[in-house]
């Protein structure tokens, strides 16, 4: 019988099957260029040469804005100058061609950076941005954001009053709106709170609702009246005489009404007399503090013609009223 042959040598070294050579991974992932789409050059990274935007245009860009940024900062200095010298508004105009989101806490935040070590100014446009990638503002990524956010700042666009007060760009006071309402802009509100004001100087805090809508509705036509006013309206006439007429018959009233108030709190009882003794002026501001101790001399009448003849009746002393007992001198 013939031998058999032998095909291969004895294996002379430890082999792992499992770990065979495979294909060699290329240095370079991918040869794309990333051009800007302001100056043109092609940069090989995206992340270091453009800034990241959350806008939905720039998804197919991997959320990179297409203008790097180089060119934004050189886009901000020239409309630095274009605005004449405002950087809030050139950092707005920035915003608004990357589609980003203006946001002036953050804004405010990145133009306190100082020099750096060599001596030039680091990038505010650029810190921004990167800033504004970290912050969290309620949702807000694009420019269309800002002008939604702006829109909700004008007090006239609030729905409710419960709107007002939960939105703190509205710099109008709840407290006026709920007064007059909603649907007034922010100069409206304004003129009618310092007339409402200047009623209140003149003639007093209301002394009920229906002095406080007496207020109100000479505020509405004053409104009414500058802007018919202004408008040049030929109806003015006849609101400038419902206004005299308003006028007229809510001093009358308010008046009438101060005069009768006098006239209940003449026949008040000593409690509030004394109530508004101390309202208006505290006993404890003066410096003499027995100077209102008794003033009405209830406490003396008290000791001289009931404690005093109680006592001697009592004790068996014979204290005698002070208007009727004379000193050793008076004797």
């Amino acid at each position: 019988m013939a031998a058999k042959k032998q095909l291969m040598k004895p294996a002379t070294q430890k082999v792992v099957k499992d770990a065979k050579p495979t294909e060699v991974e290329p240095r370079v992932i991918s040869d794309e260029e990333y051009r800007c789409t302001c100056c043109g050059h092609k940069y090989k990274k995206q992340e270091t040469n453009f800034g990241r935007s959350k806008s939905p245009i720039y998804k197919g860009n991997n959320g990179f804005v297409s203008i790097c940024k180089n060119c934004v900062a050189e886009l901000y200095e020239q409309y630095v100058k274009f605005y004449d010298g405002d950087e809030d508004a050139a950092a707005e105009r920035i915003c608004q061609i990357t589609d980003m989101y203006f946001d002036l806490d953050i804004w405010a935040s990145s133009r306190k950076i100082s020099e750096s070590r060599n001596g030039k100014s680091r990038n505010r446009i650029s810190t921004y941005i990167s800033r504004l990638n970290l912050s969290q503002v309620d949702g807000a990524t694009t420019y269309s954001d800002t002008l939604v956010r702006r829109w909700e700042a004008n007090v006239e666009n609030a729905p409710t009053v419960e709107d007002v007060a939960k939105n703190d760009d509205i710099q109008t006071p709840e407290e006026v709106v709920r007064r007059f309402g909603v649907g007034f802009d922010a100069g409206d509100y304004d003129s009618m709170q310092y007339e409402y004001q200047d009623w209140v100087k003149r003639y007093g805090e209301p002394m009920d609702k229906r002095q406080e809508e007496l207020y109100v509705s000479i505020c509405f036509m004053k409104l009414n009246l500058r802007k018919l006013l202004q408008k040049g309206d030929s109806n003015i006439g006849t609101a400038a005489n419902s206004y005299k007429s308003q006028i007229d018959a809510a001093t009358t009233e308010i008046e009438d009404r101060k005069k009768k108030a006098e006239a209940e709190k003449q026949l008040s009882p000593l409690g509030e007399m004394i109530r508004d003794i101390e309202e208006f002026c505290p006993a404890e501001y003066y410096k003499d503090k027995k100077l209102y101790a008794d003033f009405d001399h209830l406490k003396e009448y008290i000791e001289r013609f009931m404690t005093r003849p109680l006592r001697n009746l009592l004790t068996g002393s014979k204290e005698l009223d002070k208007e009727f007992s004379l000193s050793d001198s008076e004797e």
